[in-house]
């Protein structure tokens, strides 16, 4: 009685024990299954206890069953122990569940061998846990190296660096399409300027540009705002959402994470993520750890744009808007020593009788005579590879690449003409009004050139404009 009432207790030890607990006999048929096994696998005793089916359920990997087999095998005819393997079941419902087991066999009071047992400890948590710290540690690695790079990268190496950051972080979290956009200046459209596509994936560098922000009202609103956007599923998007829904369905994109891009307090743009064809749920320090990067990214792009304009302000005449001599010097030796060029062209310009202009108005005035006549030069020599610069003083020069002789007599004519047309007072002239004298000097054969030898005989013409007598163009072609 004593000996059924011990036995009863240890059964009843086993069928509540926190941990899963099974026996096999000598053939790999189960014989005993517990309730945690039941509660684990989903599978009840009734289904598994006396035949071995159970295994290619949990095991549905040929190879992979085979093998965790094979140590039970071992376990059972030879003795050997098993501590602490761990192995991955797919239960019931579909889920996958990580388990630690340790195994032995035992025998009858008999000595007879009876099987082996085993104990499993399910470790999925836990595994869990580890895997999310050792892949938020790659993760902020990545971000470290990130930082280190963009610390003091030039400007003209921002966009491939960017892009390599896209690329980094679309291979490590294995998403469809990584990409940063920017929106316009007055805010109205966006463009997507950086992208990086997994293999496979269709890629929206050149169909993504000038989209107006209205019509992606939601996203755009909340990146505005300042507000990361988190859609683990595009089907769970508010009605507000509708039209992005529709785009993002059309895209094949199920789940996607955009963080806004900010400089000053004021977001410019965005760092966006698409999975493509599954979905994805960014967890928190992730998040978290990726808006670091869009506060590196931001923060390179304002430097960027303040490098940029430096640059650009070294290169501009404060007053007009012009190219200043320095830019002007650099432009006339690019060209002269460029033998793509058939013709060149170089303008000098001087505003006829300037300081007494200056003196009897005032500098006021003055300035904004230069700045009139910059205007009319501008809009006569507007092509992309004309450049008109600010000289010194009242002198303005304009060089005109692949320009006939003809061509440049009639653009400095048509500036003469316009320039007088403004009718700017001027008593100390002879017209009554502000006049312009030019001297046109052009390249007519494929050859280089000492700049100085074009930027001469252009000046020498010019001096031969005023003294025949101001307002006028004189030309001629080396």
């Amino acid at each position: 009685m004593v000996d059924d009432s011990s036995a009863r207790f240890h059964s009843l030890i086993i069928e509540h024990a926190p941990v899963w607990v099974n026996t096999l006999d000598t053939e790999g048929r189960v014989t005993l299954w517990n309730r945690a096994a039941e509660r684990i696998s989903g599978y009840r005793r009734e289904e598994v206890v006396g035949h071995a089916a159970v295994w290619e359920w949990l095991y549905p990997d040929r190879e992979y069953r085979a093998t965790l087999l094979a140590e039970a095998e071992v376990v059972i005819r030879e003795g050997r122990e098993m501590a602490g393997r761990e192995s991955t079941i797919l239960t019931r419902s579909g889920e996958e569940r990580t388990l630690s087991w340790h195994a032995q066999r035992f025998f009858d009071d008999d000595g007879a061998l009876l099987g082996a047992s085993a104990i499993a400890e399910d470790i999925t948590e836990r595994k869990q846990l580890e895997e999310r710290a050792q892949r938020q540690h790659r993760l902020q690695a990545i971000v470290s190296a990130i930082s280190a790079q963009f610390a003091d990268i030039s400007a003209d190496a921002v966009d491939n660096a960017v892009t390599g950051v896209l690329q980094r972080l679309n291979e490590f979290f294995r998403m469809g399409r990584a990409y940063v956009i920017r929106f316009r200046p007055g805010g109205q459209t966006m463009d997507l300027v950086h992208e990086w596509c997994a293999p496979g994936i269709r890629p929206f560098l050149d169909e993504m540009q000038g989209i107006p922000l209205e019509a992606h009202a939601w996203v755009t609103g909340q990146i505005r705002r300042g507000r990361t956007v988190h859609v683990p599923d595009v089907d769970d998007l508010p009605e507000a959402a509708a039209f992005e829904q529709a785009e993002f369905r059309r895209q094949s994109i199920e789940s996607l994470l955009l963080i806004p891009l900010i400089s000053d307090q004021n977001a410019f743009g965005m760092l966006g993520f698409d999975s493509v064809n599954q979905r994805f749920h960014w967890n928190r320090e992730e998040i978290t750890t990726l808006q670091v990067v869009a506060d590196i990214i931001a923060g390179t792009f304002a430097r960027k744009q303040v490098e940029a304009e430096l640059a650009r302000q070294a290169r501009v005449d404060g007053l007009t808007g012009l190219a200043n001599r320095r830019q002007f010097d650099a432009v006339l030796e690019r060209e002269c020593r460029s033998r793509r060029a058939v013709n060149l062209a170089l303008l000098m310009i001087d505003i006829d009788h300037f300081k007494p202009y200056n003196d009897r108005f005032g500098h006021q005035r003055g300035d904004d005579c230069l700045r009139r006549v910059a205007a009319v030069l501008q809009e006569a020599a507007h092509r992309p590879t004309d450049l008109v610069a600010r000289y010194g003083g009242e002198e303005f020069a304009c060089i005109l690449p692949d320009t006939t002789l003809e061509g440049a007599r009639a653009v400095a004519e048509r500036v003469r003409r316009e320039v007088e047309a403004l009718q700017l007072d001027h008593p100390d002239n002879a017209t009554g009004g502000v006049t312009v004298s030019l001297g046109v000097g052009v390249v007519t054969e494929r050859r280089s050139l000492e700049p100085e030898a074009l930027l001469g005989e252009a000046d020498r013409l010019l001096y031969c404009a005023k003294r025949e007598g101001r307002n006028r163009v004189c030309v001629a072609g080396l």
